[in-house]
């Protein structure tokens, strides 16, 4: 049994394993941050979605955000039961889904975006708003995206 919780060196050498634990332990603050909203991480990310795009099919929220269908149906099941999302039929495809954005739902991304910017903000307490930035910078490079978003809302 180790005797301590801290990673083998080997793996606190590795990029690849801190940027996953990175992940596991925002994962954790954010989900517990939107847990008083009945909320999850994922759902936030559906909201946020639908707020800028104004109406997505789901199959275009599963592909932007990386979600399996089978789980995306379960997530927009629970943001339409809380009457934050609205589903119905696209008009010229009826196999098709719309999503959009109810009232309550602009609402409620609006607290869970203070919310998610809370936790975030303790994830990194540790760092200065440079090196914040610097991160987001790197890893929105690593991904592929504009940097021009790391200076956004640093």
């Amino acid at each position: 049994m180790p005797k301590s919780t801290t990673p083998p060196d080997a793996l606190l050498r590795s990029a690849a394993f801190v940027v996953a634990d990175l992940h596991r332990v925002g994962r954790v603050q954010l989900d517990t941050a939107l847990a008083d909203e009945g909320l999850t991480l994922r759902m936030h990310w559906i909201l946020a979605c639908l707020k800028q795009e104004g109406e997505l099919t789901q199959r275009q929220v599963c592909d932007v955000l990386a979600v399996d269908r089978s789980d995306m149906v379960r997530l927009v099941d629970g943001l339409e039961k809380r009457g934050f999302v609205v589903r119905r039929k696209h008009a010229k495809d009826r196999r098709k889904q719309l999503l959009s954005l109810t009232e309550d739902g602009e609402k409620a991304v609006a607290r869970t975006e203070e919310l998610v910017d809370g936790a975030t903000d303790t994830l990194f307490a540790d760092l200065t708003a440079k090196e914040r930035r610097t991160l987001h910078r790197l890893a929105l490079h690593a991904l592929g995206h504009p940097k021009k978003f790391a200076d956004i809302g640093a």
